[in-house]
Formats: C-alpha cells, sequence, structure tokens
C-alpha cells in the first residue's frame, strides 16, 4: 500500500503546495479506496481494485472533512494542527502553523485543492 499512495502523491505533488500534503491526499484517497473494496478475496476483486487505484484522484470516494484545529505544546513550542477526517478515520496533517487562522487557512486551501483534484475532469 506504501508503493500505491508515493505513486499516487508524486503525481498529486504539482497540485499541492507542500510534499506533505500531497501524501496527506494520496494517503486519504488511497485508503478510502481500500476501504470501499474491503477484503481483496478473488482476482476480480483485485483487478477491480486496481483499475479503481489507476484512476485517482478521479473517482475518488474520499469526502475529507476538518474535525478540528487544535492547539499543541502551548508552554514549550506553542503551535496549531489541523486534524482532518474521511468516514471514520482521522488524519492529521504534519504541518504546524503559528495561529489558529494559519491552520484554519490551510484546512480550506487543502480540502479545495484535494475536492478539486477529485473533482478534476
Amino acid at each position: 500500500m506504501r508503493d500505491e499512495i508515493a505513486q499516487l502523491a508524486k503525481a498529486l505533488e504539482p497540485s499541492f503546495t507542500a510534499r506533505e500534503d500531497a501524501e496527506l491526499a494520496a494517503t486519504m484517497m488511497v485508503m478510502a479506496l481500500r476501504y470501499e473494496f474491503g477484503q481483496l478475496a478473488t482476482e476480480a476483486d483485485q483487478l477491480r481494485y486496481r483499475a479503481a487505484l489507476e484512476r485517482l484522484p478521479k473517482d475518488s470516494t474520499a469526502t475529507p472533512r476538518v474535525v478540528f484545529v487544535s492547539p499543541y505544546d502551548q508552554k514549550t513550542d506553542p503551535h496549531w494542527r489541523v486534524t482532518f477526517t474521511v468516514g471514520q478515520t482521522r488524519y492529521e496533517s504534519s504541518r504546524r502553523f503559528g495561529s489558529v487562522a494559519e491552520a484554519e487557512t490551510y484546512a480550506t486551501d487543502f480540502l479545495a485543492r484535494l475536492r478539486g483534484e477529485i473533482n478534476r475532469p
């Protein structure tokens, strides 16, 4: 699965401002696809999964949302981080922000870029 995420992340890099954002977006999409397909018990299941994987980001079922923007290490190294959710799974961005406003701006931009990739013709 790591290779699948890495390949998609590389393809997404031009659309995101940072490599780690492309990796986060790719992880969300691949994991959503994996969840959708469940156990790949038969060869037919594996072929359908591979075909869907090759179409990503198009037709992704990932519907990310911002769960929260939260403060970390407020005494020693104050910063804010963003956590997204796709279904029941949470994904925390590795990016750190100096204010809640910066974190919220990032979250809005990230989601717009990701949805743009998913909805790209």
